[in-house]
């Protein structure tokens, strides 16, 4: 199995953002998820000026770095009708300053999670477009008639598996992907103390030369609910240290 990205969703406005660009820089296959969604990213808001700062220092990184925006309810819905909202126009059109790529690289569709506008034709046709981007849909019991019309479109895009809806919620086993030429992440319920034993389950179900990537959220979180550095290095330096042991 082979680790594409280890992703730590949900940064916000509280962290330094020197501090949110070096943790990506001190680890390999580090990935922030931005959350996005209108009542907090809306141009104007503290987030959006939070995370323009972000780009600021991200943008004079000398190696590239690595952000996804993971898209919720209204612009969600925008996005999977074939609409994009100023605001994540803007942040896709942000690049490095040595390299001259897109800043973001991902973007992740929360579907079917207070997010049901959907059509598939739409935003095939979307993606279609987005050639330097990997487009992400969330996976689970309620988005899976979604997912089986985009992809009779034919449409590139890659899937979470994520049956509790971003609530953190660990599954009762891990998942072999459901599609052979669709690649799948995994998240719900991952934690710095038990990434490694979730590394070993997912490795059970996948085949050996398999591509996927991690994404843990809620455990990162400290008692205000606000993602914790401290937290998030133990999560990425135990992935890795998994990586490394199980990796030839």
């Amino acid at each position: 199995m082979r680790l594409r990205y280890i992703t730590c969703s949900d940064p916000r406005e509280n962290l330094e953002p020197v501090k949110v660009v070096g943790l990506l820089k001190s680890f390999p296959l580090a990935e922030l998820g931005i959350q996005v969604f209108p009542s907090t990213m809306s141009k104007g808001k503290e987030m959006y000026t939070w995370f323009n700062k972000v780009i600021e220092y991200a943008k004079e990184s000398k190696e590239p770095l690595n952000f996804a925006l993971h898209v919720n309810y209204k612009w969600c819905d925008e996005i999977c009708t074939g609409n994009i909202p100023g605001e994540i126009k803007h942040f896709l059109k942000q690049k490095h300053s040595y390299t001259d790529q897109p800043l973001i690289s991902r973007i992740q569709l929360n579907i079917g999670d207070y997010a049901h506008e959907f059509n598939a034709r739409k935003l095939a046709d979307l993606i279609s477009k987005w050639k330097k981007y990997e487009v992400i849909l969330a996976y689970n019991s309620i988005t899976k008639p979604q997912i089986e019309e985009l992809k009779i479109t034919g449409a590139q895009f890659t899937l979470l598996f994520d049956e509790s809806y971003g609530a953190g919620i660990a599954p009762k086993k891990r998942l072999a992907p459901v599609y052979k030429d669709i690649q799948f992440g995994y998240a719900g319920g991952i934690s710095p103390t038990k990434v490694s034993d979730t590394l070993g389950k997912i490795a059970n179900v996948v085949p050996a030369d398999y591509d996927t990537w991690i994404d843990a959220e809620g455990r990162l979180r400290d008692a205000t609910g606000s993602m914790n550095l401290d937290l998030a290095r133990d999560y990425l330096k135990n992935a890795l240290d998994w990586y490394k042991q199980h990796t030839k």
